[in-house]
């Protein structure tokens, strides 16, 4: 049986985190842990190491999940022309931008999603690695050592430009 008066408190408990907006940010697509670091050091003034730490597993745990159900996903909204449409391009767009992930497996999926450019990051290298059939063992791996590198590249510019003002 469920104590209501325990999850309630929980709930309260978690929207009052601020930590919770960085993770969050730090889950969606485009934006990932490149606008998570920045959001909670500047705007809501949070501790950076805290944030570098809780905006990576949020990008972690969505790439996680992309990847274990990008196969499930496309194959379903493949049957509907518009989101075939979107797929499509999304895909064809992976393969041509992911040509070094496919060339350099582990080692491109790790510069790939570590290197904070536009439109690279853990949900493009998880498409990427399933578009190219790289292993779970290289894909977890190198999202996660990409996602580390990236969080110490966004850190330190968000830090270095914290100091300059």
């Amino acid at each position: 049986m469920v104590d209501l008066n325990s999850l309630n408190s929980f709930i309260s408990e978690l929207s009052s985190n601020p930590y919770l907006v960085p993770f969050i940010i730090s889950m969606l697509p485009v934006v990932e842990l490149r606008l998570a670091i920045p959001y909670g050091v500047l705007v809501q003034k949070l501790e950076w190491t805290n944030v570098m730490l809780i905006s990576s597993l949020g990008n972690y745990l969505a790439a996680i999940l992309v990847f274990l159900f990008i196969k499930y996903l496309s194959e379903y909204f493949m049957k509907y022309k518009i989101f075939s449409l979107i797929l499509d391009w999304i895909f064809k767009r992976t393969r041509k931008k992911g040509s070094r992930i496919e060339k350099y497996k582990l080692y491109g999926l790790i510069l790939f999603v570590g290197i904070p450019l536009p439109l690279t990051g853990a949900w493009t290298g998880c498409i990427a690695s399933y578009l190219f059939n790289i292993s779970v063992k290289n894909t977890l791996l190198g999202t996660f050592l990409g996602i580390c590198m990236s969080a110490l590249i966004v850190t330190t510019l968000t830090l270095l430009g914290k100091l300059s003002f």
